[in-house]
């Protein structure tokens, strides 16, 4: 089931509240269906859209804050063995490129002890707690009360999400080698990917090609952090083995030419106005319609 607004085309309290519920109870049913197996992807993939649609109810929702914190912190503790394996993913990727990996296997053993500590490390029940809080999340959703009118809190931080991952672009673009500027601005444009796919029925030929367009960047950006990830993890723990001194710089010559590739992309994304605005508009056309 695609992230979307509901097609009854419900007001947007309504249509929050619902799809907030169904996107946490998904989760569950993924716990319930597959248990200690269940896909850590995908429930951590629940709670970021879950997270991303509650970025549109700050100041409106009183318990937003507090969800977002609670869902980010239960997420946070399924995260070691799929980020160890992630690690791994990219560092076998950048080593293919090479005519002889195997001259980089003492790192590749660093990284697979690294999957086996991870998984040892993680809770056996951290899943089941997962869907706790994701079942307590869904039962608040459906009740969520706003403070004041809906839309006007909905359209003010949709522009608010799309302001801030403008300013964290351009803070990225003066940043030079430092990676932290390019990981908060891929945050801020993965919350307006989710709150774009959440309103894509409203202009489905518009939306769909804004859709893609942020979501290419974010595989972008998503890219260049997992290469600052591996630069950092294997700098900490094997600082002085030869096999990344030869790395190293294809390493960072990889999340350069990343980084520039998000920059250029960027430069024709936020060329377009603020979509709030022109999406509020939509939004009242299609619901009349």
């Amino acid at each position: 089931m695609k992230l979307s607004y509901p097609s009854e085309r419900p007001k947007l309290k309504p249509a929050l509240r619902q799809t907030l519920s169904l996107r946490a109870e998904m989760a569950c049913t993924e716990v319930t269906t597959h248990g200690a197996s269940a896909s850590v992807f995908a429930l951590r993939k629940r709670a970021k859209e879950c997270r991303g649609l509650l970025h549109l109810l700050h100041s409106g929702w009183e318990d937003s804050t507090q969800w977002n914190a609670r869902l980010r912190d239960a997420a946070a503790k399924l995260a070691p063995a799929r980020d160890a394996e992630v690690m791994l993913n990219t560092f076998d990727s950048l080593t293919a490129r090479r005519r002889a990996p195997s001259e980089f296997d003492s790192l590749r053993e660093v990284l697979l002890d690294e999957i086996e500590i991870a998984d040892a490390a993680t809770d056996p029940d951290s899943i089941a707690q997962f869907a706790d809080i994701m079942a307590e999340f869904a039962r608040a959703a459906r009740s969520l009360k706003m403070a004041d009118k809906t839309a006007p809190i909905v359209w003010h931080n949709l522009a608010r999400t799309w302001t801030k991952g403008q300013r964290a672009c351009q803070e990225a673009a003066q940043a030079g080698e430092d990676a932290t500027a390019f990981h908060d601005w891929r945050k801020w444009l993965k919350r307006h990917w989710y709150q774009a796919r959440f309103f894509k029925p409203i202009d489905r030929p518009a939306l769909r090609a804004h859709v893609a367009q942020v979501d290419a960047l974010g595989k972008t950006l998503g890219a260049h952090n997992d290469m600052d990830v591996l630069h950092m993890y294997l700098q900490a723990l094997c600082p002085n083995d030869p096999a990344l001194a030869r790395l190293a710089p294809d390493l960072l010559r990889a999340r350069r030419g990343l980084a520039q590739q998000a920059l250029d992309a960027a430069a024709t994304l936020y060329a377009a106005p603020n979509p709030a605005e022109g999406w509020a508009a939509s939004w009242q056309l299609w619901r009349a319609g």
